[in-house]
């Protein structure tokens, strides 16, 4: 549990606060939220009701949250669908949301295309396809996609 100055484990307000920080600097899901009001020493029933708070006004959205994370993630830091998949799981976003919006950023972004501008620069680099594969594939990319690109690649 990391250092913070002593509060008051039912203070709404400084809750909220607390909160509003949090989402200022980045959007956060419902249970990332959660977790980190809680680290923070808050009483759970406080958490619940500002948790609540930010869902009814809108500061936090795990629909919306899961499809702006995948994108940026999969067009800013050029990360694969299982990758994406996997850290949504771990910042508590529901399954089925999940799926609905990497199925979203799927229809809008052609990951192909971003695959195999990845698997060049690298292969240009190695010029080994194993690495490359094992490359695509620590980076998220699914086995049918990466084996597409080798073969884009090697030219089959």
């Amino acid at each position: 549990m990391k250092n913070y100055k002593k509060i008051d484990p039912k203070d709404e307000k400084a809750a909220e606060k607390s909160a509003l920080n949090l989402i200022k600097y980045r959007a956060r899901s419902e249970k990332e939220l959660s977790s980190r009001l809680k680290e923070k020493g808050f009483d759970e029933e406080v958490i619940a009701k500002v948790v609540e708070k930010c869902k009814k006004s809108g500061l936090i959205d795990d629909k919306l949250f899961a499809y702006l994370y995948a994108y940026d993630k999969l067009t800013l830091d050029n990360k694969g669908p299982m990758f994406i998949q996997y850290e949504l799981k771990r910042l508590g976003v529901d399954e089925r949301l999940i799926l609905e919006a990497l199925e979203k950023v799927k229809s809008e972004v052609d990951i192909n295309t971003i695959a195999l501008e990845l698997a060049k620069n690298y292969y240009e680099k190695t010029q080994d396809t194993l690495k490359t594969k094992a490359y695509l594939y620590r980076r998220g990319f699914e086995p049918d996609i990466i084996n597409c690109v080798i073969e884009d690649i090697r030219g089959d």
